[in-house]
């Protein structure tokens, strides 16, 4: 991992100037819209807040006060022609960005296959390349790749505003612009624009969760499953290319999804819920392969009589043809055909497949004596047939392409497209196993009596008849029904439609026992994985998962799934101690597993942004690889994320080709661990103790914080939007505890805080530094030299970057007692300044992103379009707050408040 070079900072910004032109006349294409549509005032009006903000920028203090008037003046309906203007144009910005990436990485891409140059760093030829300049053996490199098993999680989580109308819209008109349609048909790019200006933003409904399913599966249907063959071809060429001998692995890159099966916290998750989710992944993943047999029938047109064809086809022929009349007819119509008929009859095998399951209702009433005839090793099979056949003659030219595809297709997303997890707190299975086990005292056990009383349960346990479960009340219900769904759908479809049960809030044993009592009564197996989340979680994870182990009387699993919360653990303790203590969790517990002989997968609970774990995968990766010392990895895809990873099949390629690298790269590293000096891991420490205590004095201890927060932020605003099925708090007590933490860090990212993504860093960093020039000569090495501490502080620059005191400043005036406000912004903008001086004192820049000059112009060439969506959206919270606005005119300025967080959103590219 180098640092860009100053000739590739050069051409970078040279580049950037060929996107700025497509931008201006992105820009201009919309202002002729908008003086069509609402005339020229509207627009006048635009370019007014544009040049105002602008000036303000530059350090005309005049120009701030003016903004405020000229958007306090303005009626709600003008407020959100403002708002759609900007909004709009961020949009366009954002497909131009994405379609310049595009066209640079396909030009490198062909560039390098063309034998003319490296190739494009962090993708899967470049890690081969890497590893054989390492000096990896062909031995080894087998033995690596048969390891890694890479499992990406779809959730569903609410900061992602955009309607499924929304996203095909900027897909078409994305498609136009690549097809440099403003210049061959700018008449219809204007069309799509206006089409994107007179739609509707807001839903009128809550979203369900079915909706929410839906929407994660569009990417798959219109992105994933075209670009996941392009991965394996990438795997193969790298391979062909420097390790000749070594066969790249069929199934290394896998599919999970929480939506659906999520039930922590979001009662909408029913059992029946998750059954029609179910219904929909396998209903995808059948049609979708229907296709492939369709398009491969087309081509694969070999005729018997000018090609062999294997025993073993004709055999399978033979037993196919009698059991549809289709086939049968056709048969004589193309006798001479048989790849044909093969796949038609497969395509029809297929489609009573999906008309079995329907909807939720029919899989819920299917029963195992009803089981599909039809399963993925049947088709496996079928495949393997064919191209044994053709590879024995002269149709072995036809191998490759799209039998190679559908093959492909069908390792990853086999016939469910995504595996369903299932996640509950651990306190409802604590309520359920109370009246399971008739022990009303049960919550008051100590953990030992816990413990004793689950294995002599479990000892005895027996999956409860119907009539056993309905006398049951509905909490212990709640609990036990996913499971018993889980039963019926392995029964039926083997265990590749669901993944694995994570416990929320995990801190003892018992919590794993009582779900392995519940799976137990059930029928279900799945792998259960705790999920530990707070920081006193993190630090006791080690030792609750040696008790795991070493209960009596039963064997050691063979493998375990540990889940880590990075959102929560932000959350819980700040930004410095939840990174550090994520990065001891992650080591203590793979050194545990590895004594115990226990195969560990490290399920990454990441989130979208910098405070939730986000930044980009293959450092996040390289910079702790130790928990891929068994090559396994989960890593959940936050829903806010999904819109600007998925969408498009070349920048989905892009962001999984970086996580690969990653992974590659990193499980090659865990098998030579690398000591960290103990000099740095003391140094680290002090720093996350000193960060600790000054988010803890902030944000737990100071009740004047949270009253701050409330009325700073938008996060009542948020919690009552219609943007996903999950509320905002888990409990009704609205405490940061039960807050969850999208929200969180949503509604600071909102006012320009950023709070979670860098607080308590700066005194963090102080403790080192006010040892004078040796502390700062140490934190500079372990800047250059510790890849973990390098994108700690690197990820907290660019979070830093997007955040605006002067912004966050206007949000603080909306707090109505003048001590609070005075003196708790005033905390908040002394440690942003001090955690400034310090990473630059670090960094050894003049300022921040100063290594990543592309980076830095980019946040600043959007900052003058950002600021009056942030001005609009204070002035409608102000009015929306001062309690005279009702009926129409108070839904006009909700609506308005709608859209700037979209706009905001889009302009930083960031959410929760």
């Amino acid at each position: 991992m180098t640092k860009p070079t100053a000739r590739r900072r050069s051409s970078a910004l040279h580049e950037m100037s060929h996107l700025s032109a497509q931008v201006r006349l992105l820009g201009q294409t919309l202002g002729e819209v908008i003086t069509r549509l609402e005339g020229p005032a509207t627009f006048e009006t635009v370019e007014t807040l544009r040049k105002l903000a602008k000036a303000r920028r530059a350090g005309d203090e005049s120009a701030a006060v003016k903004l405020a008037a000229a958007v306090a003046a303005l009626p709600a309906a003008d407020a959100f022609n403002q708002t759609m203007a900007f909004t709009l144009y961020f949009e366009l910005v954002n497909l131009a960005e994405e379609n310049f990436r595009v066209h640079l990485l396909r030009e490198r891409r062909q560039a390098w296959r063309a034998g003319q140059g490296e190739p494009l760093r962090e993708s899967i030829a470049s890690a081969v390349a890497e590893l054989k300049a390492a000096g990896v053996e062909a031995g080894e490199m087998q033995r690596l790749l048969d390891r890694v098993a890479i499992e990406l999680v779809f959730t569903a989580h609410p900061t992602e505003s955009k309607r499924r109308t929304l996203l095909e819209k900027l897909r078409r008109l994305g498609e136009l612009l690549r097809g440099d349609a403003l210049r061959t048909d700018a008449d219809g790019v204007a069309r799509e624009i206006a089409s994107l200006w007179l739609t509707d933003r807001s839903r009128v409904e809550q979203p369900g969760v079915v909706d929410e399913a839906r929407t994660g599966l569009w990417y798959f249907d219109t992105t994933l499953f075209e670009t996941l063959p392009r991965l394996q071809a990438d795997l193969e060429r790298a391979l062909a290319e420097h390790f000749p001998d070594v066969q790249a692995p069929r199934r290394w890159l896998t599919f999970g999804s929480w939506i659906g099966g999520d039930r922590d916290g979001n009662p909408n998750v029913t059992a029946a819920v998750t059954a029609e989710v179910l219904a929909l992944h396998r209903r995808l993943a059948i049609e979708k392969l229907r296709l492939s047999a369709r398009e491969l029938g087309r081509t694969l047109t070999v005729s018997d009589r000018r090609d062999a064809i294997s025993p073993a086809l004709r055999k399978l022929l033979r037993e196919k043809i009698p059991t549809s009349a289709h086939v049968e007819a056709l048969s004589r119509r193309y006798p001479h055909e048989p790849y044909r008929l093969l796949l038609t009859a497969l395509r029809g095998e297929l489609a009573r497949a999906v008309e079995a399951v329907q909807d939720g209702a029919a899989l819920e009433k299917k029963t195992a004596a009803g089981k599909d005839a039809l399963g993925e090793d049947d088709i496996d099979r079928l495949l393997a047939v064919i191209r044994a056949s053709l590879a024995a003659g002269k149709g072995a030219v036809l191998i490759d392409g799209e039998l190679q595809a559908m093959q492909e297709r069908l390792d990853v997303f086999g016939l469910h497209t995504a595996r369903l997890d299932l996640r509950q707190h651990s306190a409802q299975h604590e309520v359920a196993v109370r009246e399971l086990l008739k022990r009303d005292d049960y919550a008051g056990l100590a953990e030992d009596g816990k413990r004793a009383l689950l294995q002599k349960a479990l000892a005895k346990a027996k999956p409860l008849t119907a009539a056993q479960r309905a006398r049951l009340s509905p909490a212990t219900r709640s609990a036990l029904d996913p499971l018993v769904l889980a039963a019926r759908v392995q029964a039926l479809f083997g265990s590749e439609a669901l993944g694995i049960y994570v416990i929320s809030m995990t801190d003892e044993v018992s919590d794993l026992l009582e779900v392995e009592l519940l799976q137990r009564l059930a029928g279900a197996v799945l792998p259960v994985a705790p999920l530990f989340e707070t920081l006193d979680d993190l630090q006791r994870a080690p030792a609750i998962l040696a008790a795991y182990f070493e209960l009596p009387g039963r064997p050691r699993p063979e493998h375990q799934h540990v889940m880590l919360g990075y959102s929560d653990s932000n959350k819980d303790c700040g930004y410095v101690t939840a990174n550090w203590a994520l990065y001891e969790a992650q080591e203590t517990i793979t050194q545990l597993c590895r004594q115990q002989g226990v195969r560990v997968t490290l399920f990454h609970g990441r989130g979208g942004s910098i405070a939730r774990g986000g930044g980009p995968a293959a450092k996040a990766i390289l910079a702790q690889p130790v928990g891929l010392h068994d090559g396994g990895i989960r890593v959940t895809e936050q829903g806010e994320v999904l819109s600007t990873r998925y969408h498009d099949p070349d920048l989905a390629h892009r962001i999984l080709e970086q996580m690969t690298y990653g992974v590659l790269l990193g499980t090659h590293a865990a098998q030579r661990e690398a000591a960290i000096p103990a000099e740095w891991k003391t140094a680290m420490a002090e720093m996350s103790a000193a960060g600790f205590r000054a988010y803890k004095a902030a944000v737990h201890d100071d009740p004047e914080f949270l009253v701050f927060w409330r009325a700073a932020t938008p996060i009542d605003e948020i919690a009552n939007l219609k943007l996903g099925s999950r509320p905002t708090y888990r409990k009704a007590t609205h405490s940061v505890g039960d807050l969850r933490a999208i929200p969180w860090v949503f509604s600071w990212m909102q006012s320009r805080f950023n709070f979670p993504g860098w607080f308590g860093l700066g005194a963090a960093l102080e403790t080192v530094l006010q040892r004078g020039p040796a502390g700062r000569r140490l934190l500079r090495t372990m800047h250059a030299e510790w890849p973990f501490f390098a994108t700690m502080i690197d990820n907290a620059q660019l979070t830093l970057r997007k955040a605006d005191m002067g912004i966050a400043a206007l949000y603080a005036g909306l707090v109505p007692d003048e001590g609070v406000r005075t003196r708790v912004f005033g905390l908040i903008a002394e440690e942003f300044a001090r955690t400034e001086r310090a990473i630059l004192q670090v960094t050894g820049e003049r300022q921040l992103l100063g290594h990543e000059p592309v980076l830095r112009r980019s946040v600043e060439l959007r900052n003058p379009y950002i600021d009056p969506l942030n001005y609009v959206q204070v002035e409608m919270l102000r009015r929306l707050r001062g309690g005279k606005l009702a009926g129409e005119e108070a839904d006009a300025a909700r609506r308005v408040v709608e859209l700037t967080i979209s706009g905001i959103s889009g302009g930083l590219k960031n959410t929760g």
